[in-house]
């Protein structure tokens, strides 16, 4: 099953998104577009894993959700990937130490059960993989501008992500409330 971990976002980050997508597209950029309803904060992408493995990582999720406490993330700025050269992901940005802390305790158990995610992680939504740009992109990226949005973020999701002709459709397959420890 095609599964990643990620964080959910309200209805009014979806609205930043598609608010940022149309100011693109009529900027001249082209490209794939999530619809509203599977914006979210991707932690790790895992591809094609089995039952077992969908169950470490859900113990994973437990046992690092038990750690930390709920916490606020604001969405923020845009971005891209890569960083350098020309864009093949347009991102909201977010807030990131308390974010970063989650990461970190998500990866160090996901290393431990054999996962092998690299350690620098830039908290994002993304609002659109891009396929062509028009001249002056970086200043038309930029020139896009929003109210940053605050949300609490009070659980991790392991979503399956099936494929279709019509965009991907996600389940959440397990969710962890976070409630331990202050960070």
């Amino acid at each position: 099953m095609r599964t990643f971990m990620a964080i959910e976002t309200p209805q009014e980050i979806s609205d930043k998104v598609v608010y940022v997508q149309e100011r693109l597209k009529e900027a001249g950029f082209y490209g794939n577009w999530p619809i509203a309803h599977n914006v979210h904060l991707t932690l790790f992408f895992f591809g094609e894993i089995d039952k077992v493995k969908v169950k470490n990582i859900a113990k994973i999720m437990d046992k690092t959700a038990a750690r930390i406490k709920e916490f606020k993330l604001t969405a923020y700025g845009t971005g891209v990937f890569p960083l350098k050269g020309l864009p093949r992901v347009v991102w909201l940005g977010c807030d990131g130490e308390k974010m970063q802390f989650l990461y970190k305790t998500l990866n160090d158990f996901l290393k431990e059960r054999g996962f092998n995610f690299g350690n620098e992680f830039i908290p994002h939504i993304t609002v659109g993989r891009i396929k062509g740009v028009p001249k002056n992109w970086r200043k038309k990226i930029s020139d896009v501008e929003y109210e940053p949005v605050s949300f609490m973020c009070n659980s991790i999701d392991l979503i399956s992500s099936k494929l279709t002709p019509h965009g991907s459709i996600y389940t959440t397959i397990h969710k962890s409330k976070l409630g331990g420890l202050k960070i």
